[in-house]
């Protein structure tokens, strides 16, 4: 497996694991974390179980903390506020992984404005987690049009689920190249599998 230096992680939809796949691949290859817009202060926010599954990882506080768990331009819009992805700088680290908020259509503003706006600004190539399971072939074939179309170039796939061979191979040779395939696992004991998976991917690959 072979990660960029500096990327934007998006996934398929909510809830693919996109996080926690942040945390292993960000303690797996040495990269910083950082999530711009964060909706959702209800629970620990994504940095909070980044920093709690990984804390040899470093972290940057997020742009946009909004209290509502919603898509960022109802949740902005809620408190007043709208957010401009051209206001953004990286933080000055040599190897990064910024998490995108949800899936890639996800708006973030009206008008509207896309994640793409985000990515672009940023200057970063896209990584998409993605499930194993069936109609995974679908969303992520979609996912990845998208990003394309948008004229962002896609780095790779993160694949999270049981193993489903069929669907590995026509993402890896439809799609984009899978970088690593992760379990499911239970939070937090079973972590450091992860990290050892994608540690053997980027050495299998």
């Amino acid at each position: 497996m072979s990660l960029p230096p500096r990327f934007f992680l998006t996934g398929t939809d909510t809830d693919v694991g996109k996080t926690v796949a942040a945390a292993a691949l960000c303690a797996a290859g040495g990269h910083a974390y950082w999530k711009p817009v964060q909706a959702g202060l209800d629970g620990p926010t994504d940095t909070e179980v980044v920093q709690a599954l990984a804390p040899d990882v470093p972290t940057w506080p997020e742009a946009w903390r909004l209290r509502r768990a919603a898509s960022p331009h109802a949740a902005a819009a809620d408190e007043g506020l709208r957010i401009d992805p051209r206001t953004l700088t990286l933080p000055p680290a040599d190897r990064l992984l910024v998490e995108g908020a949800g899936g890639w259509m996800v708006p973030l503003a009206e008008g509207p404005v896309w994640q793409a706006d985000l990515a672009r600004h940023l200057g970063l190539p896209v990584v998409v987690v993605a499930r194993t399971a069936l109609g995974t072939l679908n969303h992520t074939f979609l996912t990845l049009r998208a990003v394309r179309d948008d004229g962002l170039e896609v780095a790779g796939l993160v694949l999270v689920g049981p193993d489903h061979p069929e669907n590995v191979r026509d993402l890896h040779r439809w799609g984009a190249p899978v970088l690593a395939r992760l379990p499911r696992v239970s939070l937090p004991d079973d972590f450091p599998r992860l990290v050892a998976e994608v540690a053997r991917s980027r050495t299998a690959r």
